[in-house]
């Protein structure tokens, strides 16, 4: 198992208000007191629900690096910076929704040692019907596509090394969502090691079930598809690098 040391916990936080101050005290108490010389990241994206003040309420007592907006950005964006703000060895990112339990951070941990980056998947996912359907069909999809095959390639639950995101992260921009889907394929195929492993799930509340939207499902997944070919004769014109 990897020394539980020198790592960056990389946190995005959009409109979280019911459940931010949960999540952040459970991940300060259950992960960061108990990892040396590790850094804490909040990535605030311009929330309008109280978020914001939460996150700087608790920063008086909480000593993590905050970082806000006054505008929002977009999941894929604030990724995309939280992500360069890390300096440590290793990055544990995860989403800010409670829908992950912190625990199995020390499950993923233990691979660290042979792998580049090891994502999480949800071995029962608590997700409504049509999100379930929708990602086992995007998970095929992308397998169809690039012959490689994940439960749930953009599952925002993951431990990454650092050089991997350095390497990766600076291409990974042709996506207008699911940037780990993206960073993904694009670590797969420079022939960076990945594992995935089951983790535990939790369903959200109920105020962010009903943003589901499914009048927007159809805008979303043409434009996902047509991503996923350009990325594809990109990488057609580029050789498998198993150098890693």
């Amino acid at each position: 198992m990897m020394s539980i040391k020198n790592i960056s916990l990389v946190m995005p936080a959009y409109n979280e208000a019911k459940v931010i101050e949960r999540v952040v005290r459970c991940y300060y108490n259950n992960f960061f007191k108990k990892c040396k010389n590790s850094e804490f990241i909040i990535a605030e994206d311009g929330s309008d629900d109280g978020t914001k003040e939460i996150l700087k309420r608790l920063n008086k007592e909480i000593p993590f690096k905050l970082v806000t907006g006054n505008e929002r950005k977009g999941y894929v964006t604030g990724v995309r910076d939280a992500l360069k703000l890390a300096k440590k060895d290793y990055i544990f990112f995860s989403d800010s929704g409670g829908g992950h339990d912190i625990n199995d951070f020390f499950k993923l941990a233990k691979f660290m040692k042979n792998y580049d980056m090891v994502i999480g998947y949800k071995k029962i996912r608590k997700d409504p019907l049509n999100r379930i359907i929708l990602s086992r069909g995007y998970n095929f999809i992308i397998g169809l596509i690039f012959n490689i095959w994940f439960k749930d390639i953009d599952c925002g639950f993951r431990i990454i090394k650092k050089n991997v995101v350095d390497d990766v992260l600076k291409n990974t921009k042709t996506l207008n969502y699911c940037i780990f889907s993206e960073f993904t394929i694009r670590a797969f195929k420079k022939g960076y090691k990945i594992k995935q492993y089951p983790v535990k799930h939790f369903r959200r509340y109920i105020e962010k079930i009903k943003t589901f939207k499914l009048m927007k499902i159809p805008k979303i997944m043409t434009s996902l598809f047509f991503g996923l070919l350009r990325i594809r004769l990109e990488l057609l014109k580029k050789p498998l690098n198993l150098s890693k």
